[in-house]
């Protein structure tokens, strides 16, 4: 269905003249892509050397070469006019690089306001023990302290702006034999080798997991386990995909058993390269924490990446009063995997400052690195085997099973009874059950899909670890259904809401409601899931809960599923897009496009790609002088993918003597596209794409951010558009169309894709303008 916007989905707003010309890459909210800089991943690291050698001859510049089990790949930058990144890349993963930093951790992360602040020690030392020992009593950290296990022999590997291992309470030292033990720096400054913290983000992330300070009263999760420091953020707590992939890498290869970021990007798709990588790390047997997010307001569908990759632990954030639903951000997934997985406590909570200060902050980039201690925690207690040097190995996928099925699921601030699984996972976590449970289930989470997606059953096997016959009672607890999507979609700009319906529960079936185990035994039980009765399914809600495993040795374990009644795939067809003007470009002082301005002048492409005729455009219609124009998206739901098409008004039919044709190299010579040149995708008739088309895995819009992709006049030819050349677009009239994928979608499925185009403008280059003429004598 084409659909023009006359209530646009798309805008269009200028880049001022001043700007250098280039098509300047997307943007959406969670990080700006950067221009001209992809990472691009290969089946082997002879296909990457392959390729990058292709790249370096035709121009192209390799920042960096990935060697690893994990990913095979590079980082590269194209100059704008030279090369088709993509197009030389075809048959590989491409993804523009994206810059992670203060905007976005600020958006998606929240670091914590300093609500308190003291130097060690002093004054404040009574009131550091309670605020430090709140934390470590509700999660029963204390206890396994008591107990003997406080992660000792356990690398933890912080994955953040660094550490400042100066400090008191990290062991004022790095290097072999201290307590920051390993560590590089990976960012844009600093030097090479040294992962000193010049921000402080990832001091507090530090001594969340491992510090330790007798004299200031301050004790992290695990006040033993050795920290590795792996610097990816600068001084300005700026970082891009590149470094941050090279950080948990080289913290994977230094024989990390647990890595902690509290970073990343607000997209909520598992497949952007950070969660590709993170969750092939946790898979090899790496148990990885990622902070879920602080964005409550922003609604559901908005947890931050690497935490939505499979496996990953996303960790949301509890208060001291136990509240978890009036601060991190929410889930599910888009694939609907349950995240967040758990909670841990993250607001007021005592932390590191540089320089031997200590301060109290708030978020889940704190919850999620005392959730990581807690699981150094648990590999102490369990690890399977010790070497002679110290070496032990963990089961990774023990852990993440043991932290989530032991977790407590918790009321909320605002809901009646306990919050939906949407917000806690599994809920709060405890070191002390999850190390001494005697009864282990797998998988640790129970996702049902959607309606038209559904799972008819998911297993559940039990398995029986004590020294005695068990017998277990499983029912399932029930957390109030979620409507996600506002009643009034038409008169709502950000329809994202968290809105609880009570007394709507799903219909849970298992197969057993009881069964008795010998030691050393399992047990698979079905469990069947329908939605419930009497709900809006145009509101996508989401249902929640957990199964419940009760044995007679007192375990008590708790298994969250969830499930939504309705179908994602109709999101994109609920919501159309309302109009507004914006600044276009990275400058403050840039145009936007005044209302009624529909004739734009741009630089001239190089010599022998300028399209046109010269000279045959009067002065008085040149137009705005822009460098590109910035086509917005408005994407309230997000979606797999997006293709933006250059559809031409003013048609001709090729000329033999003109210069027009089709071949590769031809450059498109009079102030109209010939026929020939045209290709039909998806309802329109398009001469190509933008060079930034398509843009995959896009985040919903919140906040009134969306997807820019701006144009320059420059194309890909054809309707796949893979040839290696870029072309430049004739002077004349266009609209713009963007293709927008649903959700579950099939790209080779015209049906599952919605289209839009832009009202009509017109375009023209400097050479296309008439020359003033010269006055009279």
């Amino acid at each position: 269905m084409v659909r023009p916007l006359l209530s646009a989905l798309v805008w269009l707003a200028a880049v001022s003249s001043t700007l250098a010309a280039t098509d300047q890459p997307p943007t959406w909210n969670g990080g700006k892509t950067i221009a001209n800089t992809f990472i691009i991943e290969g089946k082997s690291i002879q296909e990457v050397e392959a390729l990058a050698k292709t790249i370096q001859e035709a121009g192209g510049e390799v920042l960096n070469k990935f060697d690893s089990p994990f990913f095979f790949g590079l980082s590269v930058r194209s100059s704008p006019n030279d090369i088709d990144i993509k197009a030389l890349a075809a048959g590989f993963n491409v993804w523009p690089d994206a810059e992670i930093g203060r905007e976005i951790g600020e958006e998606s992360e929240g670091h914590a306001e300093q609500d308190q602040q003291r130097d060690s020690p002093g004054e404040h030392e009574s009131r550091a023990t309670k605020n430090t020992l709140w934390r470590l009593v509700m999660t029963q950290v204390d206890k396994m302290h008591a107990a003997g296990f406080k992660g000792e022999g356990i690398k933890v590997a912080i994955v953040d702006t660094g550490v400042d291992y100066t400090h008191e309470a990290l062991g004022g030292c790095f290097g072999p034999g201290c307590k920051v033990a390993f560590g590089d720096n990976f960012a844009d400054d600093g030097e090479k080798g040294d992962p000193k913290d010049c921000h402080g983000h990832g001091t507090a992330v530090a001594g969340m997991v491992g510090g330790y300070s007798e004299a200031a009263n301050y004790i992290g999760a695990a006040p033993n386990a050795t920290l590795m420091a792996y610097r990816v953020l600068n001084c300005n707590h700026t970082g891009t995909y590149d470094s941050i992939m090279d950080g948990w890498l080289r913290a994977e290869k230094d024989g990390a058993h647990i890595i902690v970021s509290s970073t990343g990007k607000e997209d909520n798709w598992a497949q952007s390269p950070l969660s590709i990588t993170m969750a092939r790390i946790a898979a090899s047997g790496v148990v990885c924490f990622n902070s879920a997010g602080n964005s409550v307001r922003k609604g559901p569908f908005n947890i931050v990446s690497p935490g939505t990759g499979r496996g990953v632990v996303s960790v949301s954030t509890f208060s001291e009063r136990f509240i978890g639903d009036d601060y991190a951000s929410i889930g599910p997934s888009w694939d609907l995997d349950i995240k967040p997985s758990l909670g841990a406590p993250g607001l007021l909570v005592p932390a590191l400052m540089m320089g031997n200060k200590y301060t109290t902050l708030s978020g889940t980039s704190h919850a999620a690195p005392f959730a990581a201690g807690i699981g150094a925690l648990v590999a102490d207690a369990l690890a399977t085997s010790r070497g002679s040097n110290g070496s032990l190995k963990i089961d990774a996928d023990m852990i993440r099973s043991r932290l989530m099925s032991t977790a407590k699921p918790q009321k909320g601030f605002k809901a009646k009874g306990l919050i939906s699984v949407i917000q806690q996972g599994g809920g709060l976590i405890d070191a002390w059950d999850a190390a001494h449970t005697t009864t282990l289930v797998e998988p640790p989470s129970l996702p049902f899909n959607d309606t038209e997606h559904r799972v008819p059953s998911l297993s559940l096997k039990i398995t029986n670890k004590a020294e005695s016959e068990v017998t277990y009672q499983l029912s399932s607890l029930r957390a109030p259904t979620i409507n996600t999507v506002a009643e009034n979609t038409l008169i709502s700009p950000d329809p994202m809401v968290l809105e609880h319906v009570y007394n709507a529960p799903a219909d849970i079936k298992i197969s057993q409601d009881s069964l008795t185990l010998g030691p050393g035994l399992s047990a698979t039980v079905q469990v069947t899931a329908a939605d419930p009765s009497g709900l809006n399914q145009a509101r996508i809600p989401v249902w929640s809960g957990w199964i419940v495993v009760n044995g007679t040795d007192g375990s008590n374990l708790t298994v969250p599923f969830l499930g939504v009644a309705g179908s994602l795939r109709t999101l994109n067809t609920l919501y159309d897009a309302f109009p507004e003007l914006k600044i276009a470009g990275p400058k403050p002082d840039d145009d936007p496009v005044r209302a009624g301005t529909t004739k734009f002048l741009f630089e001239n492409p190089p010599q022998g790609q300028r399209p046109g005729l010269s000279g045959s455009i009067a002065q008085q219609d040149a137009g705005k002088k822009v460098s590109s124009i910035l086509v917005g998206t408005y994407l309230p739901f997000g979606s797999p993918q997006l293709r933006f098409d250059i559809i031409p008004l003013d048609i001709c039919s090729p000329s033999p003597a003109s210069k027009n044709g089709a071949g590769t190299g031809s450059v498109l010579s009079e102030n109209c596209v010939p026929s020939g040149n045209l290709t039909e995708y998806g309802g329109v008739k398009s001469i190509g794409q933008p060079r930034y088309s398509p843009v995959n895995y896009v985040r919903r819009h919140t906040e009134f951010k969306d997807v820019d992709v701006s144009w320059d006049g420059s194309f890909k030819p054809g309707q796949n558009a893979t040839a290696g050349e870029i072309r430049y677009a004739p002077p004349g009239r266009y609209q713009l169309a963007v293709h927008v994928l649903v959700h579950f979608g099939d790209a080779a499925n015209p049906s599952d894709w919605q289209t839009f185009t832009t009202k009509e403008f017109s375009i023209a280059y400097e050479h296309n303008i008439a020359s003033k003429a010269a006055p009279s004598p």
